[in-house]
């Protein structure tokens, strides 16, 4: 848009002083039709061409001057504009450009552009509300299950095997508590806890406790430290895990850090991903086998509210999965 307006002005005022140019050599022609000296004629038919050549030149240098002056006063609201948008993240939800009353084309163009941000502000608000709601909500009945829990287990007539299946029970509930109030807190702000700390080796355990855990090697990288709270870090995992165990025979773990972030690979030797529904994955309610579609896509939230991320690795023929969980070094 710069460029084209300058081209305008440059253009425009070449044709201007071309067209001073030429009335300057016509006016000549003029003076030299009515003078009879020969000699004098010619002379003044010369300084006439370089006078008008130069008035050209000066026209074209004052309208590049001219235009890059416009340009930048015009487009100014656009530069920040695009100062502000890059300043931006996902929790910005409030920020506006707020250009002033719509004076202009650009200007109105910011007024629309914040009346669209405004909708979907609303949008990731209502949807944070309904999600805290849901995890209110949820809490209740955890709350009921721990109390019963925790009367049973107080219980002297318990037999070992039963009182260890009130153990678990009671464990269960901790962390599913742990995880309930981190999720509350990131459905509310959009930011999970950061002051928290936990190793490789905890949230790999924690998100480890189903069915085919067994078939979990942690490789490398077992005592490197998150800057997240475990319950939280086991559910940017533990789809990734779950996954892999109910594919695969064998699923190796290694973490390694790089510039502040420890990057968690989750490799398995089971079919893979089919390459129709790699690009998808991560949307809720796409699965590639039974479940529900949520596990992935949960994980990939709870990670990107830490500022890290849940990627697939490009596929490698005859080879199994390779998931990549980034999450903050402490």
């Amino acid at each position: 848009m710069a460029g084209s307006l300058r081209r305008r002005l440059v253009l425009g005022a070449a044709g201007l002083g071309a067209a001073v140019a030429l009335a300057q050599v016509a006016v000549v022609h003029l003076v030299i039709d009515n003078t009879a000296d020969e000699a004098l004629a010619e002379r003044v038919e010369g300084y006439t061409v370089w006078s008008s050549i130069a008035a050209g030149l000066v026209m074209v240098l004052l309208a590049a001057g001219l235009a890059a002056w416009v340009g930048r006063r015009a487009l100014e609201p656009v530069g920040r504009m695009a100062r502000t948008a890059t300043e931006w993240s996902q929790h910005d939800l409030d920020r506006r450009f707020a250009l002033g009353p719509p004076t202009d084309e650009i200007r109105a163009l910011g007024a629309t552009l914040d009346t669209l941000l405004d909708r979907v502000s609303q949008v990731i608000l209502g949807e944070q509300r309904l999600t805290a709601e849901l995890a209110h909500e949820l809490r209740s009945p955890l709350t009921t299950i721990r109390a019963t829990a925790d009367l049973v287990a107080m219980r002297p007539d318990l037999d070992d095997q039963l009182r260890e299946d009130v153990d678990d029970i009671l464990a269960a509930c901790h962390e599913m508590a742990a995880t309930m109030t981190g999720l509350l807190h990131l459905a509310r702000t959009g930011r999970a806890h950061s002051d928290e700390q936990t190793d490789v080796s905890s949230a790999v355990a924690a998100a480890s406790n189903g069915p085919g855990h067994d078939r979990i090697t942690l490789s490398e990288g077992a005592d490197l430290v998150l800057a997240a709270p475990a319950a939280l870090a086991a559910r940017a995992i533990g789809p990734v895990l779950d996954n892999a165990t109910r594919l695969a025979d064998h699923v190796v773990v290694r973490a390694v850090a790089r510039a502040g972030w420890i990057e968690i690979e989750i490799t398995d030797d089971g079919p893979g991903v089919p390459s129709g529904i790699r690009e998808v994955l991560f949307e809720p309610g796409r699965s590639g086998g039974s479940g529900s579609g949520l596990g992935l896509s949960l994980a990939r939230r709870v990670a990107r509210s830490f500022g890290g991320d849940v990627t697939l690795a490009p596929a490698v023929p005859g080879a199994g999965a390779t998931f990549l969980v980034r999450l903050p070094a402490a």
